[in-house]
């Protein structure tokens, strides 16, 4: 079994690609008004996953010209959107 697993899907089907701990897995998504960039590889001393996710204002798929948005381990990413998505609930119910 692969350390790092990804997919994509569109118009053409799905294509498959696996990652190792040395070459992590990176995968971009563009439209013309700017691209999302993610990288995921795994922590040389806890083997766990690591990510870093990066917007750009182009249709680029490198991240020379990007902003990072976050950096730190996905159990922290999930975290992170847990808190978002329960202030998001909270100010719903105070409109």
């Amino acid at each position: 079994m692969s350390a790092l697993y990804g997919s994509l899907q569109g118009n053409r089907g799905e294509a498959t690609r696996q990652g190792t701990k040395g070459s992590g897995i990176r995968a971009s998504v563009q439209s013309w008004d700017g691209s999302l960039i993610a990288y995921m590889e795994l922590d040389r001393e806890t083997e766990e996953p690591v990510i870093r996710l990066y917007t750009t204002d182009d249709s680029s798929s490198t991240s020379y010209h990007a902003n990072e948005m976050f950096r730190g381990s996905l159990k922290e990413f999930n975290k992170m959107c847990e808190d978002y998505k329960k202030r998001k609930e909270a100010e719903s119910y105070e409109n």
